[in-house]
């Protein structure tokens, strides 16, 4: 075989080049704090690295999920709490007028009272959440969960009927946990069909609207039976929300579990991308200072090698 003085200096560049170029990798994968640079470093490595950056990534919305429903569902408890005290209110108010020395007046001032507190859980029922939806009108939060309810002078609050649907909005937390952070309006204030017209109407604005209205022109055989009725009538609704607020409580403690398991799945992929991707500084270090000590040596020997001629190789 013959050998040309330009395949000697072709095999010396060719070495320093690629000595260089590993040296560079080196310095690349210590500058960076990766092992993998491209997939061509550790196509195994890059591949399952790749699949845990993707779980990371749906753990990273799962935790931002969890806080959206955190919020939505401690709104939600706290307005079932501003409910439930409202309808305690009016329990209390209903013993009250069971007072046989209470007059007329008196019967009279405390359903102006109760006219207020109508007023006040319509506008829970209509309450928007943080995003401008209805927060009780289910699927259809658009528009408002409950319409009427206007006053007359005489016989109180007109019927309330209910616009919303039975749905409730959920958010994905985890990756087979859909959880429900609304509850509709029909549930939390008893919304059933109108006898006559079929129309959904609320039962706990009806019962509070009739026991109004019976303060105002007491039945023939007095209020007796009204107060009960009124007082039964509001134990079954805050029975209700009882039962609603003690599901969201429930969900909220989930959440908390949810995170806590999120937190330590997060944790556990940054090991394993650490694991997969970044450099070991010290074998990358020591590897460097090799590839400079060969590098170095491939250089000087190729200064000596250029420095000859043909005809000294063949001495």
């Amino acid at each position: 075989m013959r050998i040309s003085t330009n395949m000697i200096f072709d095999a010396g560049r060719n070495a320093i080049q690629r000595q260089s170029s590993e040296m560079l990798h080196t310095q690349q994968q210590i500058a960076t704090g990766r092992r993998i640079l491209t997939p061509s470093d550790d196509p195994i490595a890059a591949s399952r690295a790749l699949e845990v950056t993707q779980s990371q990534r749906a753990n990273e919305q799962f935790q931002t999920n969890i806080g959206y429903a955190k919020d939505a569902l401690a709104t939600l408890e706290s307005d079932l709490g501003s409910i439930g005290d409202i309808l305690t209110y009016i329990r209390t108010r209903a013993v009250e007028a069971g007072n046989p020395t209470y007059t007329s007046s008196e019967h009279q001032a405390i359903a102006a009272d109760i006219e207020a507190q109508f007023g006040a859980l319509l506008g829970i029922a209509n309450g928007k959440d943080a995003t401008g939806e209805y927060r009780f009108a289910g699927y259809r939060s658009t528009d408002a969960a409950f319409s009427g309810g206007a006053f007359d002078p005489a016989a109180g609050p007109a019927a309330v009927a209910y616009r919303g649907d039975a749905g409730a909005r959920s958010i994905q937390v985890s990756a087979s946990r859909t959880m429900p952070v609304g509850e509709p309006g029909s549930g939390v204030f008893i919304v059933v069909p109108n006898a006559a017209t079929g129309e959904p109407e609320s039962q706990v604005f009806g019962w509070i609207s009739n026991f109004i209205n019976d303060l105002r022109n007491p039945p023939a055989g007095g209020l007796s039976a009204s107060v009960a009725s009124a007082i039964g009538n509001m134990d079954t609704a805050l029975d209700k929300v009882l039962t609603i607020r003690a599901s969201v409580g429930s969900r909220m403690t989930e959440l908390d579990a949810l995170e806590e398991l999120s937190a330590a799945h997060g944790e556990q992929y940054a090991q394993t991308l650490s694991r997969l991707q970044d450099v070991d500084y010290a074998e990358a270090i020591s590897r460097l200072s090799k590839q400079q000590t060969i590098l170095e040596a491939a250089q000087q020997s190729y200064v000596r090698v250029t420095g000859l001629s043909l005809f000294d190789y063949l001495r």
